[in-house]
């Protein structure tokens, strides 16, 4: 790093940041029908076979 350059100290906050979450948001899930995990399988597949 060129010397004009200063780091800022680590384990310091930048003062114009928020203050950050240490962990992402909580998970959701939902339970899918049989119908729709096969059309989903489907899509996958579908969009799968485009990369070939």
């Amino acid at each position: 790093m060129p010397e004009h350059i200063s780091r800022w100290p680590e384990g310091h906050p930048l003062p114009a940041l928020p203050q950050q979450r240490q962990t992402g948001p909580r998970s959701e899930s939902v339970e899918l029908t049989p119908e729709e995990r096969n059309a989903f399988a489907a899509l996958v597949r579908q969009l799968g076979d485009r990369g070939h």
